[in-house]
């Protein structure tokens, strides 16, 4: 890489970067879980085809949001059976850290989840963390037993076609994305990570960025960007 070519890529991070952290949002799945919470659920609970319908997805055929009811559909057990095993996930113990850096300087986190609230709420219950908002997919179960997904937080203009449309959620016409911090690392978080000012990236969210020319923080723990969050050099003077 040029020297130029290294000034400029500095100069982008430094613009992405927010003048005073406001609102901080986190991703759910393989963000603060170390793995996909509704994959391992799938994995574990559902019939084979929901590996179908998530090929349908990735090949651009189906929205996130068909895909996930239809896989959801095909899970074979209980409400507790659920609760009992993402609470057993492990998870990035740095989102405690992140937490109490966000309290201590006023500041609101916020989960936003593509993926199940029965899930999300499990994780947050086992480690003390059910203050937190959490927008995501409701599961629920009919009489029959049968599980279902609806979606509070969907959006008939979603550019992604998400059934928890963090856009909408992150870029309310009260917040400034100038002010606003996103932490995530996957496709669910691609649409909403274009629009931020300070974004916090890993994985292949972070490898999608650097694709697209979108500046990004990257990290690969919670407990850094806990660090790093308030620190001075996030600021611009």
């Amino acid at each position: 890489m040029r020297l130029n070519q290294k000034t400029t890529r500095r100069k982008n991070l430094r613009s992405r970067r927010c003048a005073t952290a406001t609102e901080v949002y986190c991703d759910f799945d393989g963000t603060i879980t170390c793995v996909d919470a509704t994959d391992a659920v799938l994995e574990t609970f559902a019939l084979p085809a929901w590996r179908d319908w998530e090929q349908r997805w990735v090949n651009g055929e189906i929205t996130s949001q068909e895909c996930l009811s239809r896989q959801v559909e095909l899970i074979r057990t209980d409400r507790e059976t659920l609760i009992q095993f993402a609470g057993d996930l492990p998870i990035d113990e740095g989102i405690i850290a992140l937490d109490r850096q966000c309290a201590k300087e006023g500041v609101p986190l916020t989960i936003v989840s593509d993926g199940i609230d029965l899930l999300v709420e499990a994780v947050l219950r086992r480690h003390n963390l059910l203050h937190l908002p959490v927008y995501s997919n409701h599961l629920r179960w009919d009489n029959a037993g049968r599980p279902s997904l609806s979606f509070p937080f969907a959006v008939q203009e979603c550019e992604s076609g998400a059934g928890t449309c963090k856009c909408a959620l992150t870029l309310s016409a009260d917040s400034s994305p100038s002010r606003t911090v996103y932490i995530g690392d996957g496709r669910s978080d691609q649409c909403v990570s274009a629009k931020m000012q300070t974004l916090f990236a890993k994985g292949a969210l972070r490898k999608w960025c650097e694709a697209q020319g979108i500046a990004c923080l990257p990290f690969e723990t919670l407990a850094e960007v806990a660090e790093r969050i308030f620190s001075k050099e996030m600021y611009i003077p």
